[in-house]
């Protein structure tokens, strides 16, 4: 097998192979000789370049076929997991403008800095005046910061030689309240007139409700430093959806597709299969987004996150919304479990929602040990989910189905929510 990035199904290229392992290789695109019916004109001038889009040029329903085939295959050949109903993925839209959290670079000396994103498998910037992926108001803040950036003698960041100060704008909107949150994260604290360049952001972007500063001083590709720094207004967001208020800081995690989150939320919430009369554990619940849509349905939940900002927004968020059958943990995942094990709180479902990488093997242990009813496992990460799946399957539990959705269109990134029922 010869992995080829930019290439899809149907293709005819003439390709150099840059590597081989024993099981596969990986090559890269000398000639395209005959194009596929799926491969179409990228709606963006930089798509070819930027790494961000690498499915842009793939036409959709071949993007949705794909992505199904991915998690039906990886099931079978990473988790060894045959004849689980994999439903049909739930489409997104829109297409573009859909993304409400983006992360942009800084590069360049003082008069010469500029910004973007970075070119595939590189740490090297792509200029871009907008991005056709997030909303308009993302793209008005971007080019005023560059513009600022620029009028108040600021250099970007320099990686090789580990000089300059901003090194990274993250923008982070509310779809349905129009507030934007701007971080701007440098490489030094204390940045000549801050304070006025965040004063005068707000002037020219009414939208922005606040402006942080994130100090980063190490050495080191992590986005974020532990520091924050509040420049302006508030340091966090609001957003709304399905009648629920949530309050967002910078740090926190979020979805950065609030389109999808009605489907993600009635798809978790079918899963769940909730009467009202269950208690629901809510692990890696963030800023208690699940947590609080299934406390619609069950008689008590509790939330489970390790990012202290989080936790300190979900708890805000209970009571701007006055929930009463809430309430929330602070701390690690298998921790959040033994210590509500020794209280003898037992619950008949458990939400699972873990980074990229999965649960480690410790964690799963405790939870199988657990013995919920119910779990229901989101994903972003099909591989990680075969494998976790997997140890599940052994540990006990029935997969009853995979319903995936198309949060991030234009992307070969696809997120699923698994429902397993412990066996009798």
């Amino acid at each position: 097998m010869v992995f080829i990035p930019g290439a899809f199904p149907g293709d005819e290229v003439r390709v150099r192979v840059l590597r081989v392992k024993k099981r596969f290789a990986r090559g890269e695109i000398l000639q395209i000789i005959k194009s596929s019916p799926d491969r179409k004109p990228s709606f963006c001038s930089q798509a070819e370049m930027c790494g961000g889009c690498t499915w842009q040029q793939l036409a959709y329903p071949a993007q949705l076929k794909a992505k199904q085939s991915l998690v039906e295959n990886v099931l079978q050949h990473v988790g060894r997991l045959k004849s689980i109903p994999v439903h049909n993925i739930i489409k997104a839209a829109p297409l573009a403008g859909y993304r409400h959290k983006m992360q942009i670079p800084f590069q360049g000396e003082t008069g010469r800095v500029q910004a973007g994103f970075y070119a595939r498998q590189t740490h090297t910037i792509v200029p871009v005046e907008a991005c056709p992926v997030q909303p308009a108001a993302g793209n008005r803040l971007f080019r005023t910061v560059q513009e600022l950036v620029q009028e108040f003698g600021y250099s970007g960041y320099d990686e090789t030689k580990r000089q300059g100060q901003v090194r990274h704008l993250v923008i982070r909107m509310g779809l349905h309240t129009r507030e934007i949150l701007a971080m701007l994260v440098t490489a030094e604290c204390g940045l000549p007139r801050i304070y006025e360049f965040a004063d005068e952001l707000c002037h020219r972007i009414p939208e922005v409700v606040g402006v942080v500063q994130n100090i980063n001083s190490a050495a080191t590709n992590v986005l974020l430093g532990s520091e924050f720094k509040l420049l302006a207004g508030r340091p966090y967001y609001f957003e709304e959806i399905r009648g629920i208020r949530y309050r967002i800081s910078a740090p926190a995690f979020f979805q950065i597709n609030p389109y999808q989150l009605p489907s993600l939320a009635e798809t978790v919430l079918q899963a769940a299969a909730l009467t009202g009369r269950e208690t629901v554990v809510d692990i890696f619940c963030g800023v208690g987004f699940l947590t609080l849509e299934l406390a619609r349905h069950a008689r008590i939940v509790l939330g489970i996150e390790s990012a202290a900002s989080a936790v300190e927004d979900a708890l805000a968020n209970k009571h701007l919304n006055d929930f009463s059958n809430v309430d929330f943990i602070g701390g690690d995942a298998g921790e959040g479990i033994t210590r509500l094990r020794a209280k003898g709180f037992a619950p008949e479902v458990v939400v699972l929602d873990p980074p990229r990488k999965g649960c480690d093997p410790a964690l799963l242990a405790k939870l199988l040990a657990w013995a919920p009813r119910r779990i229901v496992y989101i994903s972003c990460n099909p591989v990680t989910l075969a494998r976790d799946l997997a140890g599940m399957a052994e540990g006990g539990y029935h997969v009853n189905y995979i319903q995936p959705l198309d949060i991030f269109p234009q992307t070969y990134h696809v997120e699923s929510v698994t429902s397993l029922v412990r066996k009798k």
